[in-house]
């Protein structure tokens, strides 16, 4: 009898032949990956403590509206990542752009962040 047929005939006591001769063999061995660690023993790209630009821009075939980019989503990928500390006000300035996609063009996500100086605090008006 092979292994994991009382499974299978448990879950599908009608179950023909053919179905238990299909789903009883042993399982593949899903293929492991080499190592589980980083490939660096540092990293490479340590985020700025300072304030920082994030350009969200989406190539699309049809455009949509702006509230529709998701840019937060992308955002708060890169805050998981490491990329950025953070996605407050005071650390990051965050802008969506989109353009129509030319002709052969693929739709894509451009993702840049740069370095951006932190704003002056505003002076009241006498």
């Amino acid at each position: 009898m092979k292994p994991g047929y009382h499974g299978i005939l448990r879950l599908f006591p009608n179950a023909s032949p053919d179905l238990l001769a299909r789903n009883t063999g042993t399982p593949a061995i899903v293929e492991r990956s080499p190592v589980d660690e980083p490939l660096a023993k540092e990293e490479i790209q340590r985020p700025t403590g300072g304030r920082v630009l994030v350009r969200v821009e989406s190539v699309r075939k049809r455009l949509l509206d702006e509230d529709n980019l998701c840019e937060k989503y992308h955002v708060d990928l890169l805050r998981y990542a490491g990329v950025i500390s953070g996605d407050e006000a005071d650390k990051t300035k965050i802008e969506t752009s989109q353009r129509k996609a030319q002709k052969g063009e693929e739709e894509k996500i451009i993702i840049t962040v740069k370095s951006c100086p932190t704003p002056k605090p505003r002076q009241p008006i006498a």
